[in-house]
């Protein structure tokens, strides 16, 4: 299982142009086109690349280069030097093909080639070479190979290429179920494509749908190096966020703990016969058919548990089909995390033990990969308790080590890895819609669709197991930012309401939980009800400096700006509101056409450059003249110099990038009942709600302490001799708090770091 790359063609590929390679199929040994880019296959020349036999135009003035960090192709005039996105008039293309950049070269035949591989079970990347050698560790000598190039395709001509398997699959895909819940759905089907037509992640939408005529400028935003360009690096990109801990490592955790020791402390062996007489290990341990049990398989001391323990036993043989029932699988699997969700451990300990029982010595592969597939659900929704954990994770070794079928070997290295996950986080709150459930069976991931407020939006794949705080990491790494701590995951209903999330929430729990609100309000309200709607959104939380090479960054801040200010969260001035829509032009297209052209790239699109206030004191077509008048002076800005004026200009505001909390002072006569808190990276402001007066304000190195309660918030402001306390009556006092932590401890930081530069 792996990634396609460069290193695994065939040796002899050629670059015939346009990011497409022409090489050899070493099955069949014929001639196949692979774009080394979008991962497309042809058995025929490609359509976009010119024929070597078509001449080149020696008159033509113009030439034309792929960009290497977008992939995409862009001209070049040889006399006057200027570039465009659009082929130009004129233009006649080489015999050769477009120019790309060159591939790293294979290392020299003496030496290993190192090939990074995906293990299907831990989603951990290990790598082999030529000469048999394998380390889970990165060689020495390894060179990462460049963005994910395409496998031959399939042998069938009648068959399109762009359906035979590319990048990472799992060992005998299931087929695509069309699970699609809330905005969720399972990544891969059959052939490693996204499930429900969802498109790969690579493939973000702009809503807006700029015209190609017109929008010269493109984002920075999912063109660099990271970005996911196949299901097999998102899975890895997950593997490597969600758990960092190789299966190597949790071999060693497990040590000589063997689960039969676990069975013979704990297990109830007084079971046989009308008498209780004692029973073997051999038989307690192992698969019992269809056959339900008497009593529970622990010493649960507990009639009630005990008889739970037997409905529970009920059900897992009723979801692995050992036992006939009228119920389908997922009913049985549903109340039997109902049940758990609401017990205590040692009826979840039972549970385990009675799946462990079950698929062990099962003669039945399909009955056991089911066994397999809900121990695998189970760890998704609670965890084994302390007692169980060692040895639920040596039984998961042991099959690993001893059981013949690879499919069963899979499964049971993914929940040995998902045993210290699920017992790090507790049990969820929500049990898992129907999707997540398909995708813990299936062992892949969920992807779910996050957005930003420049209207795009990214489909990221998530598990189980995945926190906000990885979402947020994995959304960083996607993107390309290289400081994130501005940033932060938020949950938006489709009334505008917004919460920031808790590093700690699971993000498939909270999709569980939008979509039984879902189903609540339609059982009152009827199926057809338009329903509250929610959606991840990412965006800037704090506004700590960016640096201007942090490309993405600084363009995930602008697009926060500048929706800021449209949006009217701070008072400006209508010159003001001038000058940041004629950047926000110079951003988006790029230079003034000149001259006498008409300049309509604005037209009909006002509300998006500036505010409605703005529009309502002026006519049109006055705010337009003024903002193109304007924009045809920023000539020569290029895309990043306008998003840095941009934010220069808004940064000289006082109150930029400020968090507002309504707050009522507290023995203070000087201030009105009501006051507005604004804090953000440079002072904690108080304004008047009313009159947007600035009353007080305490810059942070005034600034000698504060505190907070959940009902309350103070400031000392002064020094450590002069000082006075300022209090506050709100219910937000700590999260307060906390971003004012946050900003005194980057500026600390900041500080420390140019002492240590200066000495």
């Amino acid at each position: 299982f792996k990634t396609t790359t460069m290193a695994t063609l065939p040796e002899g590929a050629k670059e015939i142009g346009n990011n497409w390679v022409e090489t050899q199929d070493p099955t069949s040994g014929k001639t196949y086109y692979a774009n080394t880019v979008t991962q497309a296959t042809s058995w025929v020349w490609p359509e976009d690349v010119p024929k070597p036999a078509e001449p080149a135009a020696a008159e033509s003035e113009w030439t034309a280069a792929v960009d290497p960090g977008t992939g995409k192709t862009y001209y070049v005039n040889r006399v006057r030097g200027d570039t465009t996105w659009e082929m130009p008039a004129g233009y006649v293309a080489p015999a050769g093909g477009v120019p790309m950049a060159a591939y790293t070269p294979a290392p020299a035949a003496e030496k290993p080639t190192w090939v990074a591989n995906l293990d299907p079970g831990s989603g951990k990347t290990y790598y082999t070479n030529q000469l048999g050698e394998t380390s889970w560790e990165v060689p020495a000598d390894y060179v990462a190979p460049e963005p994910a190039r395409c496998p031959a395709p399939s042998l069938d001509e009648n068959k399109s290429p762009s359906s035979s398997g590319g990048g990472v699959g799992f060992a005998e895909p299931a087929k695509e179920s069309g699970l699609k819940f809330a905005g969720a759905a399972i990544m891969g089907g059959s052939g490693g494509e996204f499930a429900a037509g969802t498109s790969p992640i690579a493939n973000e939408i702009d809503a807006d749908n700029w015209s190609a005529k017109t929008a010269k400028r493109k984002t920075q935003l999912f063109t660099n190096n990271s970005v996911l360009s196949c299901e097999g690096a998102a899975v890895a990109l997950l593997a490597g966020v969600t758990d960092e801990t190789t299966t190597k490592e949790l071999l060693l955790e497990v040590g000589e703990t063997t689960f039969l020791e676990y069975a013979e402390k704990n297990y109830n062996y007084e079971r046989s016969g009308l008498f209780g007489a004692r029973t073997s290990t051999e038989r307690i341990v192992n698969f019992k058919g269809s056959e339900v049990i008497k009593t529970s398989l622990n010493k649960l001391g507990d009639k009630e548990l005990v008889a739970e323990a037997v409905q529970s036993f009920r059900n897992i043989t009723g979801f692995m089909g050992d036992r006939s029932s009228g119920k389908n699988t997922d009913d049985h699997c549903l109340k039997l995390l109902t049940t758990c969700l609401q017990s205590v451990d040692s009826l979840r300990n039972e549970v385990y033990c009675q799946i462990v029982k079950q698929t062990s010595k099962n003669p039945s592969l399909e009955s056991t990969s089911l066994g397999w597939q809900l121990m695998n659900i189970c760890l998704a929704t609670f965890p084994p308790g302390p007692l169980l954990r060692d040895a639920l994770m040596a039984h998961c070794v042991a099959v690993l080590d001893e059981h013949p079928e690879p499919t069963v070997k899979k499964y049971a290295e993914a929940c040995l890895h998902n045993i210290p996950l699920i017992c790090e986080l507790g049990p969820r709150r929500e049990l898992p819609t129907l999707v997540e459930m398909e995708s813990c069976k299936r062992l892949k991931p969920v992807v779910v669709r996050v957005s930003f407020l420049d209207y795009k939006y990214a489909m990221i794949p998530v598990n189980s197991w995945t926190t906000v705080e990885h979402f947020h990491e994995i959304i960083r790494r996607r993107l390309g930012i290289k400081d994130g701590r501005s940033f932060a995951v938020y949950e938006v209903s489709s009334n505008e309401e917004e919460r920031s999330l808790d590093k700690h929430e699971r993000i498939l729990d909270l999709v569980a939980y939008w979509n039984r609100l879902q189903a609540e309000e339609r059982a009152k309200k009827g199926k057809n009800v338009e329903c509250e709607t929610f959606t991840f959104l990412f965006k800037a939380k704090l506004f700590f400096e960016m640096k201007n090479d942090d490309h993405a960054g600084v363009e995930m801040m602008y697009i926060q700006a500048k929706h800021d200010v449209v949006d009217a969260r701070y008072p400006c001035t209508d010159q003001d509101a001038i000058t940041l829509a004629a950047l926000q032009v110079q951003e988006e297209f790029g230079d003034h056409p000149g001259g006498d052209q008409p300049c309509s790239y604005i037209t009909g699109k006002l509300h998006k450059f500036v505010t409605a206030k703005v529009l309502e004191a002026s006519d049109g077509e006055s705010v337009e003249s003024s903002i193109l008048k304007l924009y045809g002076k920023l000539t020569g800005y290029s895309q990043q110099e306008a998003r840095l004026s941009y934010l220069d200009y808004v940064k000289s505001w006082k109150i930029f990038g400020s968090m507002y909390y309504f707050a009522e002072p507290i023995c203070n006569k000087m201030l009105p009942t009501e006051v507005v808190i604004a804090i953000n990276n440079k002072a904690i402001l108080v304004v008047d709600p009313h009159s947007k007066e600035f009353l007080e304000e305490f810059p942070y190195n005034k600034v000698v302490t504060w505190g907070a309660s959940d009902k309350a918030f103070s400031v000392v402001a002064g020094d450590l001799v002069h000082n006075r306390k300022v209090f506050f009556k709100t219910n937000q006092g700590k999260e307060m708090a906390r971003i004012v932590r946050a900003y005194v401890d980057s500026i600390i930081l900041n500080l420390e770091i140019a002492d240590s530069a200066a000495h």
